[in-house]
Order: structure tokens, then sequence, then C-alpha cells
């Protein structure tokens, strides 16, 4: 099987960083874009391949500055498979940081965690 290569799209002022290497999946800046299922679509399609043979261990970092509701959903789903993973016995790790005055996207993150079993870590940014 040919190995993956990895997923980078630059971030935006309405659009996330996405940095996606076999065994590290970075998400960051803003998710506002025009059209969610458009902007997410490859990224989704990436992890679902990736995940058909993952690494050893799997860590997603999560930095977000601003999430809109309907960017909301392709994050959470990107937790969910992961969550999936993990409960087939893989190694997966899930951070999300949240800067320490930033209550929304900290009480996201929790309402996320509270979702799935996969190890997720709350790490606050002082």
């Amino acid at each position: 099987m040919a190995e993956l290569s990895s997923l980078y799209i630059k971030g935006t002022s309405k659009t996330p960083q996405i940095d996606f290497k076999p065994g590290m999946l970075q998400v960051s800046g803003r998710s506002i874009p025009e059209d969610a299922v458009e902007f997410f679509q490859p990224v989704i399609g990436w992890l679902e391949e990736y995940l058909k043979n993952p690494e050893p261990l799997t860590r997603l970092n999560l930095r977000m500055e601003y999430i809109n509701s309907g960017s909301n959903r392709f994050i959470f789903n990107l937790i969910k498979m992961l969550d999936d993973a993990y409960l087939k016995g893989h190694s997966v790790l899930v951070n999300w940081y949240y800067e320490e005055d930033d209550d929304t996207i900290r009480n996201l993150g929790r309402d996320f965690q509270a979702l799935v079993k996969v190890p997720f870590k709350m790490v606050e940014i002082v």
C-alpha cells in the first residue's frame, strides 16, 4: 500500500490551517468558511484514508481561535472519527488548546470531550 502523504491547507482569515502528517494532525486558527462542506471534505477524506492504517500513536492538536456553528460539526466529526479508531484499539490523543480567558472555546472543548471516550486533554494557553 502506498504511504499516505501529508495534507497542508494554509489558513486564511476565514479558514483554519490544516497540517496533517501521519501521526500528527493539527488544526489551528479561525473556522468560518463560506462553505464548510467544501472546505472540510478533503480533510475528512484524508483522515478516513489515514485511519485505514494509522501510526502507533495519532495526535490531534486543535488550536482554534473561533469556530462558527457550521464548522463545529466538522471539527467534531474529526474528533469522532478518532474516537472510533480509539474504541477499535488504536492509540489516539486529542489536545484542545484554548486561551485562559476564552470561555467559548474552552466550553466547546469540554462539550466535545463529554461526548467521546478518546483521551482528550484540555490545554490552557497562558
